[in-house]
């Protein structure tokens, strides 16, 4: 309440001493800093931004390029290849007891002021008046955000020197990757690839490897499973993913994992209720961790959920059930991924023999055939 109490009197204010200005043509600069902020979304949104922190180091090699982030989001970016530093905004901070903390705000605009030529805020699904005021606050020249989302105004837009409308409602299936990058279309940035990407640093990823050898043992094969999801209607059903655990088991003699967070424990008993075979439990760890270990599986078999995003971010063959969300908008890009999405929406239309079929030839298995590992 304070928060909110905060920002619309900030904004009240505010409104009347700015405006924003359109630009068709590109910004006439070479920037020697570059801000993203990304700082209110989930893991699977955060990912869907490297595309455009990819275009933004290839256009502009030598500027330093960092990205705003909060703590639920800030793990999947950390030591991010295409990244100079990862900047955490933690709201928390600067309110203590109900009290706004002034001194910890003061010295969180400091340490971001004057490092930046240019800052992009972009916005998919929603926008926010936080993040539009920190792009102001770091002084940036150029200072790019959304004026309006599918014809819904951005009342904060004025914080802005260059403000896109962005309207895909004659593309509703446009990849929030490529939306995404819809923010920066006055800089003429054209995305190579669309891919998620993780970076693991090498003690990760060793670390991975050993974890992943005890869970293989004398296997072939390893395939990891996600039967939780935030969401219930993103959830297939417990019994089906135990069914298909056992069915790919008994044909591939794989060794099997089951990875779980804070809100999957239901679900996860549900699934190893009916279980004949016994798969490893990897339950409430550090997602870098989880990481380092689905990288190392042959298949990965997740609902829609964020760990999905992190499995085609770490190059693991996913493949992805879906129901009420979109897949043609937040479905991983890429050779490796692979969507099933339930008729009329509803995951729970999908078929274990669906699955099971698609599992064994992402794993490039034919009929009775064993041990094949992905080409």
């Amino acid at each position: 309440m304070i928060e909110r109490t905060f920002k619309r009197s900030v904004a009240s204010i505010l409104r009347f001493f700015f405006r924003s200005i359109s630009a068709a043509t590109e910004p006439d600069l070479s920037p020697r800093g570059i801000l993203v902020i990304r700082q209110h979304n989930q893991l699977g949104d955060m990912l869907c931004v490297v595309p455009l922190l990819r275009a933004l180091r290839a256009r502009y090699p030598g500027a330093r390029l960092d990205l705003m982030v909060s703590p639920v989001n800030q793990e999947v970016m950390l030591n991010s290849r295409l990244l100079d530093r990862v900047v955490l905004y933690d709201k928390q901070k600067f309110l203590r007891k109900g009290l706004i903390h002034p001194l910890a705000l003061f010295r969180f605009i400091r340490s971001i002021r004057g490092l930046y030529d240019m800052v992009l805020v972009p916005g998919t699904v929603s926008t926010s008046f936080t993040s539009d005021f920190l792009a102001f606050l770091t002084g940036a020249s150029v200072r790019i955000g959304v004026e309006s989302l599918d014809g819904r105004a951005n009342s904060s837009s004025y914080f802005f020197t260059i403000a896109e409308a962005l309207d895909w409602q004659k593309d509703p299936h446009r990849h929030q990757t490529l939306r995404n990058l819809d923010i920066a279309r006055s800089l003429g940035l054209s995305a190579s690839e669309s891919s998620h990407e993780m970076t693991l640093t090498p003690g990760e990823i060793e670390e991975g490897i050993r974890l992943s050898r005890a869970m293989r043992g004398s296997a072939r094969l390893l395939i990891g499973f996600h039967p939780g999801a935030g969401k219930v209607p993103n959830r297939w059903p417990a019994e089906k993913f135990a069914e298909l655990i056992d069915r790919l088991s008994e044909a591939t003699g794989c060794a099997a994992f089951i990875t779980s967070g804070p809100m999957d424990e239901e679900v996860v008993a549900g699934t190893l209720r009916t279980l004949k075979c016994q798969p490893q439990v990897i339950a409430n760890q550090e997602i870098r961790r989880v990481a380092s270990i689905i990288k190392q599986a042959d298949l990965y078999v997740t609902n829609d959920t964020g760990v999905m995003h992190i499995s085609a971010a770490v190059g693991t063959p996913t493949l992805a059930l879906f129901g009420p969300t979109d897949p043609l908008q937040w479905a991983p890009l890429g050779e490796r991924i692979r969507y099933i999405q339930g008729e009329g929406g509803e995951i729970g239309r999908i078929g274990i023999d669906q699955v099971f079929q698609a599992s064994k030839e992402m794993l490039g298995i034919k009929g009775s055939e064993r041990g094949r590992t992905f080409p």
